[in-house]
């Protein structure tokens, strides 16, 4: 008997989903954080476009706990390098 292959299945290159950004990396962090990591990716979106004509971007609090279990408040700010 003869084995009948079928292009069906397997990996294929170009597969699979996209991102938005240049080239990601996965990171492990404690999973309190998670969160807070969330906020800052999602401000620095928000705020991409951000240069000189702009002000600082401070983003809304995130409220965590440290890994000693502690209340922690977290803000994100960017703002435009200036040109010396």
């Amino acid at each position: 008997m003869t084995e009948i292959k079928n292009n069906h299945g397997g990996s294929r290159a170009g597969a699979g989903r996209k991102t938005k950004y240049e080239k990601t990396v996965v990171l492990r962090v404690p999973e309190k954080y998670r969160s807070a990591i969330k906020a800052l990716i999602e401000h620095l979106d928000q705020s991409e476009t951000i240069d000189k004509h702009y002000m600082a971007a401070t983003s809304e609090p995130v409220f965590i706990r440290s890994l000693q279990d502690k209340p922690q408040q977290v803000t994100f700010t960017v703002s435009p390098l200036k040109k010396s």
